[in-house]
């Protein structure tokens, strides 16, 4: 069962643990490599991707039938661990950064 971080350091919002298989999409037509999503926030998540190269954007499956999809911007790395920040549709559309809360969506009801 998940469990919610207590220690929030410099984050507004809680992180839930969630230690699940995940997907990342490298570019649009690029085969799904698995990955383990550690956890995950309103704004981001921490992924363990290995040995893998990620570009500065990339996407984020977090069903294997592709449900529930993200698109991310590497925010940092720590050897086989990443940040990476949730964009929004206004951002992917060149627009400013999202408001707090706005997030790029294929299905809410699977939102951690």
């Amino acid at each position: 069962m998940a469990k919610e971080r207590r220690d929030l350091g410099k984050r507004k919002h809680n992180r839930v643990e969630f230690y699940k298989r995940g997907f990342l999409i490298p570019t649009p037509d690029a085969p799904w490599i698995e990955c383990t999503v550690l956890d995950v926030g309103h704004q981001g998540v921490r992924l363990d991707v290995g040995g893998l190269p990620l570009g500065d954007m990339f996407g984020l499956a977090f069903t294997a039938g592709g449900q529930v999809i993200r698109v991310c911007s590497l925010v940092w790395r720590k050897g086989e661990l990443v940040g990476a920040r949730f964009l929004s549709a206004n951002e992917l559309r060149g627009g400013q950064p999202a408001e707090q809360g706005e997030l790029l969506e294929t299905d809410s009801s699977d939102h951690a």
